[in-house]
Parts: C-alpha cells; sequence; structure tokens
C-alpha cells in the first residue's frame, strides 16, 4: 500500500470525531496563520492541522510531510516547536500523556488544551505515525511520497506571512486578555454570591 494512503487512514479514523481537518480540506485560511505563525517551510507538504484555540490558529499542532509544528499557550513552555519524524522515532518511549500537556522528550511540550482529543489519543496518533515513518525503506528524517502522492495534496503558502503572524499574535493577547479578565469576572460574581447567601 501507498505510505500516504496509509497515512490517511490513520489521520482519517480520528478526523470523524475530533478537531482535525485533514488535506486537501484544510481550510486556506486556517494554513496560512499556521504556515505564518508556525514558519513552516514553503516546501512542506501539510497533511493535518488541529487548532487548540478559537482564533484562526494561534495555537495547535500541525502535522507535516517532514515533521511535527505546534504553537503553545504562552504559559506551555517547550524545548522546540518542532520534531523530524526521524527525531519523534528517536524519542518516543520518552512521549508522557499528561492531563493537558504531552511531553515529546528533549523538553519538547505541545500544550493540548483546548483540544476535543485527550493527551493519550495524541500520543496514540503520534505512535501510529512514527510506525509508517519506521516502516519505510529510507534514511530522511520525514515521509517519502511519490509525485502521484503529492499531487493528491494542496499546499497553500501564504505571500504575507509577516502580517499574518502579528495578526495571529494581537489576536492570542487578546484572547489572553479576555481569558484574564474572564477569570476576575467569575471570581467576583462568586464572591458576590457568596456575600449575598450569607446575609
Amino acid at each position: 500500500m501507498i505510505v500516504l494512503d496509509e497515512i490517511v487512514k490513520i489521520l482519517t479514523f480520528y478526523h470523524g470525531e475530533n478537531n482535525f481537518n485533514m488535506n486537501p480540506l484544510v481550510p486556506r485560511e486556517i494554513e496560512h496563520y499556521a504556515r505564518a505563525v508556525l514558519d513552516i517551510p514553503d516546501d512542506e507538504y501539510v497533511l493535518a492541522a488541529m487548532r487548540t484555540s478559537f482564533t484562526k490558529f494561534h495555537r495547535g499542532i500541525v502535522i507535516g510531510r517532514d515533521g511535527i509544528y505546534w504553537q503553545n499557550d504562552i504559559k506551555v513552555e517547550t524545548s522546540v516547536n518542532f520534531l523530524t519524524w526521524r527525531q519523534m522515532s528517536e524519542q518516543k518511549s520518552s512521549f508522557r500523556a499528561r492531563r493537558t500537556t504531552v511531553e515529546l522528550g528533549n523538553g519538547a511540550v505541545f500544550d493540548n488544551t483546548g483540544s476535543l482529543n485527550k493527551t493519550s489519543v495524541m500520543i496514540n496518533i503520534l505512535d501510529l505515525l512514527i510506525d509508517k515513518y519506521e516502516e519505510q525503506e529510507t534514511d530522511r528524517d520525514g515521509f517519502v511520497f511519490d509525485g502521484l502522492d503529492l499531487s493528491e495534496l494542496m499546499r497553500s503558502v501564504p505571500e504575507n506571512k509577516a502580517e499574518l503572524k502579528a495578526e495571529s499574535a494581537e489576536s492570542a493577547a487578546a484572547a489572553s486578555t479576555v481569558s484574564f479578565f474572564s477569570i476576575i469576572v467569575s471570581l467576583f460574581n462568586g464572591s458576590l454570591f457568596r456575600k449575598s447567601e450569607t446575609k
């Protein structure tokens, strides 16, 4: 079976009930913002994208031909935001599912907050994809697709990456501010409610 077909089969299994978009069905706007925010090279092919934010894309993960790219909330530190399939293959024994994060080894951490997938499911998806990578008879860092395979994938590359990245950063800051204010308001409302109960 063709490698791309097997990868699509894995992603399709998780696509139905979860928040994965697969190419050629990744919305163009999402791919543009993801490429800008995650500094994805123009020659990379996006296989799937998953947003973990309500904005166009300031947090989330992209599964590419050459590896995975991700962006966390500013509160979740990570040593890197990109791993090749070879690196993931070498580090998969270090993968750990935490409550809201996925540890990928060597300080690489993916923030899964906002995902419909449990962290253990995210590791399962990556494990299955790594298995497909390891089955290839190649020393490449990523998946090897032939020309016919690649013709099935769209590659939508924005021309205004700097603008999109700046806009996404503003959206992230606004979302963070809204979250902060909603916490304050809920705390304030809670204390008012408790006071009215005691009267």
